[in-house]
């Protein structure tokens, strides 16, 4: 049997437009069809046939997928909502309440030169090395139950579970502009910018000298209390603790803190463009009558700790510290400096003052991530990544007296250069060389200039 060419080119044509997505499929067809009739290679009459036919496909095709998308949508209306945008958050489609499991990893790789510097014990000397340390591996979850909120948060990385967070929260709208909360269980104490923001997001991969120690220390079990503006623009924040939770509970010995911190943005054109104050004030009791604060120079992982002071007739603490953070596009500056004095009933007023300057710069063009007060995460531009230099200068000295004669005084200043580099906004490398400049122990200059050169792998969700 001789088939006719027009058969054959309409077969053809429909054949192709069958092999097309719906949409695509009556476009492309339609295009054909005009093209085979004004050739003259069909008729009028089979061009207008094809085309109401190709109409009616279309309309049954459009009228399926809605009934697909409305079978789907009735099917999952009881179902919870589910982000996966750099994090896992299951919630209720009301808004009512949300689960999110969170955790982080982050894989430290260290070459240090103590350059001299020894660790006390015996004459045994801890000069040159390398090693590799797991900072932190950090597992738990948070979410939300209509306006009561909860946290728990571990590290593992030690090899025994320490906790980190561990609180039930409450909060609301005081009015339009104004909103307060109240955490009860462990939590951040309400002092220092440093030692609040979070190690997700620091600019280096240590804190300076005087964060989370024992001049300002970081989570403690207790009370805390924020009451803030609706976009943060200022910030009250007090908390009222006593000791961190070690297997499970505090110790009854130990001493109560009190603290309060506020902020305020004096300057903000957008949240890339702005100028942050902050001010803090703690005060600590006596406890058992212990007092130590000691510090290592430039690394996580050596034995060494130059600035090393006990408080004989400890007596409580006072402290004040105060924040400066400024962002002008890629740019960012923060400086924090921390007075603290840890009292004696036997021997004066030890003294310890801190201090730390830093500044960073975007080569990509993204900039320091300003949420609610503090650092937070930065998403790149860019497919290739986020690229950013940051350079710190800081200081710590502490200075007293022993007996009523005997002057002890400690100082180090040190400087860090660093590269950031963030593919993802949930994954960072980092790249640090420490380097002390000057170290005072026990009130004699030591020429020891210990250096590290560090890098650091992190994940976090």
């Amino acid at each position: 049997m001789k088939l006719k060419t027009t058969s054959l080119l309409i077969a053809g044509t429909l054949f192709g437009a069958a092999m097309l997505p719906a949409q695509a499929n009556n476009e492309a067809m339609a295009d054909l069809l005009k093209v085979l009739r004004d050739k003259g290679t069909i008729s009028a009459e089979d061009y207008n046939m094809l085309k109401n036919a190709a109409a009616a496909d279309q309309e049954k095709t459009e009228a399926a997928q809605a009934e697909v998308k409305k079978q789907v949508a009735e099917a999952t209306a009881d179902m919870p909502k589910i982000t996966t945008d750099g994090k896992l958050v299951v919630a209720d489609r009301e808004g009512n309440w949300e689960f999110q499991p969170i955790g982080r990893v982050m894989w430290d790789a260290i070459s240090v030169d103590n350059d001299g510097l020894y660790d006390g014990t015996a004459g045994v000397g801890d000069n040159e090395g390398r090693g590799t340390e797991l900072r932190r591996a950090r597992l738990g979850f948070q979410g939300s139950i209509y306006d009561w909120s909860y946290k728990f948060e571990a590290d593992f990385a030690g090899g025994d579970a320490s906790i980190k967070d561990a609180y039930v929260g409450y909060g609301n709208k005081l009015n339009d502009s104004t909103k307060w909360g109240v955490k009860l269980g462990q939590s951040h104490i309400a002092f220092g910018y440093n030692t609040k923001a979070s190690s997700k997001y620091m600019s280096f991969i240590d804190r300076p000298f005087y964060a989370d120690s024992a001049l300002s220390p970081a989570r403690e079990s207790g009370v805390a209390f924020q009451l803030n503006d609706k976009d943060y623009r200022w910030l009250l924040a007090s908390s009222l603790t006593s000791g961190e939770i070690d297997g499970g509970e505090t110790d009854v010995d130990d001493a109560d803190t009190w603290a309060v911190r506020g902020s305020f943005v004096p300057f903000m054109q957008d949240s890339k463009h702005m100028l942050q104050v902050g001010l803090g004030y703690l005060n600590r009791g006596s406890g058992d009558g212990s007092f130590r604060y000691r510090q290592r120079a430039v690394s996580h992982i050596t034995s060494e700790r130059p600035i090393d002071t006990s408080v004989a007739d400890y007596d409580g603490s006072k402290a004040f510290t105060a924040d400066v953070l400024g962002i002008y596009g890629p740019f960012h500056a923060l400086a924090e400096y921390v007075d603290y004095t840890a009292e004696s009933n036997s021997n004066s007023d030890q003294e310890f003052t801190g201090y730390s300057v830093e500044a960073g710069y975007f080569l990509t063009g993204e900039s320091y991530k300003w949420k609610k007060g503090y650092n937070s995460g930065v998403s790149p531009k860019s497919p290739y990544g986020a690229w950013q230099l940051v350079a710190r200068f800081e200081n710590i000295e502490t200075e007293g007296l022993v007996g009523g004669s005997v002057q002890t005084e400690d100082e180090a200043d040190k400087f860090t250069l660093g590269v950031n580099y963030i593919p993802r906004k949930n994954i960072r490398l980092m790249l640090n060389y420490d380097k002390v400049t000057d170290l005072t122990v026990d009130g004699a200059s030591s020429d020891a200039e210990p250096s590290a050169l560090k890098f650091r792998a992190q994940a976090f969700w």
